[in-house]
């Protein structure tokens, strides 16, 4: 082996602990989730985002359809921004700022007048969802040694809120109710199944079943609970004749 040879054996030995290949568990999954509620909004809280050496990590949108109008980082010293699309604040010419995913990187800090120096900064998203409403996102991105944990930070959608059973079987039994004032009005002609009264009471009933408070079933199919009250009083307690009706039914027919 000649010299030369030699002289470069040395500095990869020289060099071997930063040549030598970091590796993540591979049990650890590379994403890391968070629900939009964990993250912006009343209830969210300031989560941290770690960036290794060499291995940086993207916050992902493309699950809650979100675009990317601006991002600040307090300190780009040491953590740089990228994106799948341009940004106002990032890039100097961006006529329509839109992303769904940001990547962050680590270098080795640099010095920026005027700036402290700090270990960890912040970082800010704002976005816009498919209704045109912002949304602003917080976090603490922090550099970190060792092995990396994830790849991407995955924004996900909130989850439904779980209807409590004691309201499905409320609603359930006033559908049922309703159902039976209308057939009693069905049955003596004080209304017609072509009416559009019948009709927006159908659509109050599906809203029932699917689940809604009687309020605001009503409120969607235009329905007063007026007449929701005198068709749930109808089903229980059906009139004996025709005769004495009209003055439970009046202005039912006539209903807008």
């Amino acid at each position: 082996m000649n010299a030369k040879k030699l002289n470069l054996t040395g500095w990869i030995i020289s060099l071997g602990i930063s040549l030598i290949p970091f590796t993540a568990d591979a049990t650890t999954p590379i994403i890391r989730s968070f629900k939009q509620s964990e993250v912006s909004g009343d209830t969210g809280t300031l989560q941290t985002i770690n960036v290794w050496n060499g291995h940086g990590v993207s916050i992902s949108f493309y699950q809650t359809g979100e675009i990317i109008k601006r991002a600040w980082i307090d300190d780009p010293s040491q953590i740089l921004i990228d994106t799948d699309g341009c940004l106002q604040g990032i890039d100097s010419s961006c006529e329509n700022p839109g992303a769904g995913l940001i990547h962050l990187r680590r270098i080795n800090r640099i010095e920026i007048p005027g700036l402290p120096q700090t270990w960890g900064t912040h970082l800010t998203i704002i976005t816009e969802t498919t209704g045109n409403q912002r949304q602003s996102y917080h976090f603490r991105v922090i550099p970190a040694d060792g092995n990396p944990k994830y790849s991407q930070v995955a924004i996900i959608n909130n989850p439904p809120t779980p209807r409590r059973l004691q309201s499905l079987r409320v609603t359930f039994n006033q559908a049922q109710e309703v159902r039976a004032g209308v057939r009693v009005a069905l049955t003596n002609q004080w209304i017609n199944s072509s009416d559009p009264l019948h009709q927006r009471i159908t659509s109050f009933v599906g809203y029932l079943t699917q689940g809604d408070e009687i309020q605001v079933a009503a409120d969607k199919a235009v329905v007063s609970m007026e007449l929701v009250n005198k068709l749930i009083e109808i089903g229980k307690n059906p009139p004996e004749s025709p005769e004495k009706t009209p003055q439970i039914f009046t202005g039912i027919s006539n209903e807008i």
